[in-house]
Order: structure tokens, then sequence, then C-alpha cells
């Protein structure tokens, strides 16, 4: 009897294993979210590269992208402004972007350093496409607005340009 209740506890667990498995991989959400961890863990262990970056905003800024191997894992792209400077963080899987982490943070007084407000947005990418994007407010912004695809352009030609200025020898990467 010991040894049927044991079975089928373990087909129990095997299957609810199973099951949670497949409930993970369809949801491309929580896919980039497991993606931007293993990053993020991994990160002191891919080759770090850095370049200037010339043209993309007021004060100048600087992009860090981390390779493994000849693969851009993630970069983070720093523009400064009079007024703040923003954070971009992007991430990529199999060499398609996945995740942006945009962060604008707002000095309270010109070239302060100091700052006052912090506004953050997240952007999810499947094949090329935006799928999903997360306000300041962690609100769905509605896929249909011009705004959305304006974004999901914007980002991925930047991407693009970030990603071939961080593999090539020159030591900026100049805004087109």
């Amino acid at each position: 009897m010991k040894k049927i209740t044991m079975m089928l506890t373990m087909a129990g667990l095997i299957l609810t294993l199973l099951g949670a498995a497949a409930a993970q991989s369809t949801d491309p959400i929580d896919s980039i979210r497991q993606h931007y961890a293993k990053i993020n863990q991994n990160v002191k262990l891919y080759r770090r590269v850095k370049k200037n970056l010339s043209g993309f905003s007021a004060e100048g800024g600087e992009l860090i992208a981390y390779f493994h191997g000849p693969t851009v894992m993630k970069m983070t792209a720093t523009f400064f402004g009079e007024t703040g400077r923003s954070n971009e963080e992007y991430y990529f899987w199999d060499g398609k972007l996945i995740f942006i982490l945009s962060t604008e943070s707002h000095y309270n007084k010109p070239l302060s350093g100091k700052v006052a407000r912090k506004i953050e947005n997240r952007f999810y990418f499947k094949d090329d496409k935006l799928i999903r994007w997360l306000d300041e407010n962690g609100k769905a912004v509605a896929s249909d607005s011009a705004e959305y695809a304006e974004k999901q352009d914007d980002y991925l030609k930047m991407s693009k340009q970030f990603v071939d200025g961080a593999k090539s020898k020159n030591p900026s990467i100049e805004d087109q």
C-alpha cells in the first residue's frame, strides 16, 4: 500500500511540474523575466565594452555592452542632460531584443545631480514586436496607440544601432 501511495504521489508531482513548465513556456512575459534574471545573474561573467554616445543627448552619454562570446546580452545606455539623466537597459536573448528598462531621473536643480523624481517604463519584446509596455504607473499602454508603434520602431532601431556600435572598433557611437 505504501508503494502505491508513493507512486501516486510521485506521478502527481511529475504531472504538476510538467504543467508548470508548460505554463511558463506559453507566457512570453514570464519567459522574458526569467531571461532577464539569468542575464543579470551572469553579467559579471560577460566581457564588458564601453563606448561614448555622441549626439543622443545635450550633455553626452555612454554605452556599456556586455558580451557572451560574440553575442550582446545586455547594454546600458546613459544619457546626460542639464535637468536630469536617462538610463536604458537593453536585454537580448538569442540575438533578439527582449526587454528594455527605461529610467528617467529628474534633478531638483539644473546640473545638481540630486535626483528629485524618477520615472520608469518597461518594454517587453518578442520576435521584433513590442508585446507589452508598462508605464510609470505600472499600467499597460494600449497597443493600438500611435505612441506604442513609435516606441517599438524607435527602440528596435536604436538597439540595432547600439549593438552595431558596440561591436565596432570605433570608441564612439554617433546619433544618425
